[in-house]
């Protein structure tokens, strides 16, 4: 299992909870976001983005683990999922 933490950007909306879902269907790693006490899938975000208490300044907690292809696959799904979380304002 692989983990990231850090401060959320701001809140996410429908559009962002979309392609943050297509970024983790990319790969076969289970991919899961937690803020606030709440956990969500992220190949579920577009249905369930807003059960997130994500605002500004939020500690957002990112797992992935489980892929196909192993350690190699998961630290790969990390780091793009991350990336593009901590810039949905672009």
């Amino acid at each position: 299992m692989y983990v990231e933490e850090f401060t959320a950007v701001g809140p996410l909306s429908a559009a962002e909870a979309q392609e943050l879902a297509d970024v983790a269907g990319r790969y076969t790693s289970r991919i899961t976001i937690s803020c606030g006490g709440r956990d969500v899938h992220a190949l579920v975000l577009p249905v369930a983005w807003n059960e997130l208490p994500m605002t500004t300044g939020s500690r957002v907690t990112v797992t992935v683990e489980g892929g196909r292809h192993g350690a190699e696959e998961d630290r790969k799904a990390l780091r793009d999922f991350v990336c593009r979380m901590q810039h949905v304002d672009d």
